[in-house]
């Protein structure tokens, strides 16, 4: 459910900062190394001004790296940034199951 709606009714609802992390974090990593800041804003559904902000603070974090590739950067994700994402999806399923309730019990008549 990362791009902003809930699978059980398709309504919009607001991006935590988490899913925003962890979105442009998945976009990078499905480039290989070779991520440029607007294939990662197409792909987050990020304006690239905004994307900015999140990628300095993934660099300062260690969870991205650049590098200069044709005079322009390009980002990709490093083993904590992988690291990063292996615990936020493990906690998603965790709140997800947690927040669906208890299982529905079939009532018998007495």
């Amino acid at each position: 459910m990362l791009g902003g709606r809930s699978p059980e009714n398709g309504s919009a609802r607001r991006r935590e900062v988490t899913d925003l992390y962890a979105t442009v974090l998945e976009v990078v990593k499905r480039y290989h190394g070779a991520a440029r800041i607007t294939r990662v804003s197409y792909g987050a559904g990020m304006p690239v001004d905004r994307l900015r902000t999140f990628v300095e603070r993934l660099l300062a974090l260690g969870l991205l790296r650049t590098e200069e590739v044709d005079g322009r950067p390009v980002y990709d994700i490093t083993p904590r940034g992988q690291e990063f994402l292996d615990t936020y999806w493990k906690m998603r399923a965790y709140v997800e199951v947690l927040g669906a309730g208890p299982p529905s019990r079939a009532r018998r008549a007495p």
